[in-house]
């Protein structure tokens, strides 16, 4: 791992790309263990298997310090975080909180699914609708700031599972950082106490209307953010003149992100895509490869990533890239809470360059003949799920 200083916007901003999960939570676990006043975790999925309990190990050691620890999940991408253990992780000073918590049936107390801010109950449908959309909406961001200064923001998850994926993360530094805390503080009070109730919620939409974009965070906490963060992607990409190289995890493009995609190459950019080969979710394969044949007649190259699985989010375009939890599909610009951090740095640049130059190595490039040889299921299943695109 390399660490870049360069002068942004009046400032001083240190990064430091990494693509070994190990290294990440190396440096992640000796920042926390370093923490002198707080430390802020967001997280898709926290799972307490050994790369769990070492993170919660490091956060209970910071709150025996008196450092303020704070901890939000996913309740669909962590299900498992019940009641009782978040009671346990408070007892341990360790205030923690639940996005949607999904665990019990609709109606329950721990579920929040009752009308905010009123003692009336919602009928039953009325609850399951709510619920179902919940369920569509997720927090997908992965965030660990400490001491509100250093943010670790990338595509790894806390889990032993996804150590033995490609991953993608970046370390910053800087006052910028401070966009982060602002937004964890907004997301912190969507998100549920033990008894379901949404604390602060007030405040809460008073700390909506002073978020914004800086030139190194980006978030999409709100309609007017998730807008400007998903059209400047697509303008990125739209005008870029030298290269577009892009590392996803799933591709389901919309229609501004094909077209976008197609009149770069036309240019004569250099528009390439790096994609899973073996994918955890099999069917976003079958969907993603329907795009396939439209993108490489315009010479898009698509490369399929072979040695397990590919979970980064990058994107490269000409001098600028960026970080993050963004893939490129519906779910990512239309439902689920993102972030992205933007990179200038030449360093940054060149380590990003040098990692999708050694993933080629290691993936096939998609061929008019790879696809047409497809099993019929495989093309059946593609069929079949395109029309719920939008929810995957």
């Amino acid at each position: 791992m390399l660490t870049a200083f360069h002068w942004r916007d009046d400032m001083w901003i240190s990064e430091q790309v990494c693509s070994d999960t190990q290294k990440h939570f190396d440096s992640v676990c000796s920042a926390i263990l370093a923490a002198r006043s707080s430390v802020l975790v967001e997280m898709y999925i926290f799972r307490q298997d050994a790369l769990g309990s070492r993170l919660l190990e490091a956060m209970r050691s910071a709150a025996r310090r008196g450092v303020d620890v704070r901890i939000v999940v996913d309740g669909f991408g962590s299900p498992a975080w019940s009641t009782g253990f978040l009671r346990s992780l408070a007892q341990e000073k360790i205030a923690a909180r639940v996005y949607h918590p999904i665990l019990r049936l609709p109606g329950s107390r721990f579920s929040g699914l009752r009308v905010l801010g009123g003692a009336r109950q919602q009928s039953v449908l009325s609850r399951l609708l709510v619920f179902a959309s919940r369920l569509n909406k997720r927090n997908h961001r992965k965030i660990i700031v400490v001491d509100q200064l250093t943010a670790f923001v990338g595509s790894c998850n806390v889990t032993d599972l996804h150590k033995r994926w490609r991953e993608t993360a970046v370390r910053v530094s800087g006052a910028e950082v401070s966009e982060l805390c602002s937004s964890f503080e907004v997301i912190w009070r969507r998100s549920s106490y033990l008894d379901g109730s949404f604390p602060g919620l007030l405040r809460g939409r008073k700390l909506l209307s002073g978020l914004r974009n800086s030139s190194l965070v980006r978030v999409n906490c709100t309609r007017r953010l998730r807008r400007r963060h998903n059209a400047e992607i697509v303008a990125r990409i739209e005008n870029a003149v030298d290269r577009v190289w892009v590392t996803t995890a799933y591709f389901v493009p919309s229609t501004s992100i094909v077209t976008a995609l197609v009149n770069a190459s036309k240019k004569g950019c250099d528009v390439r895509l790096l994609l899973p080969g073996k994918n955890d979710i099999s069917l976003v394969s079958c969907v993603s490869r329907m795009f396939y044949f439209g993108l490489m007649r315009y010479g898009v190259k698509i490369y399929e990533y072979q040695p397990e699985m590919l979970h980064a989010k990058t994107l490269l375009i000409d001098r600028w890239a960026c970080v993050g939890t963004t893939n490129l599909n519906h779910r990512s610009f239309y439902h689920d809470l993102e972030v992205d951090i933007s990179l200038t740095g030449q360093e940054s640049l060149t380590v990003l360059a040098r990692q999708f130059s050694r993933d080629l190595a290691t993936s096939y490039r998609v061929t008019s003949e790879r696809l047409r040889s497809r099993s019929l299921i495989e093309k059946l299943s593609g069929y079949l799920v395109y029309p719920f695109r939008t929810f995957i």
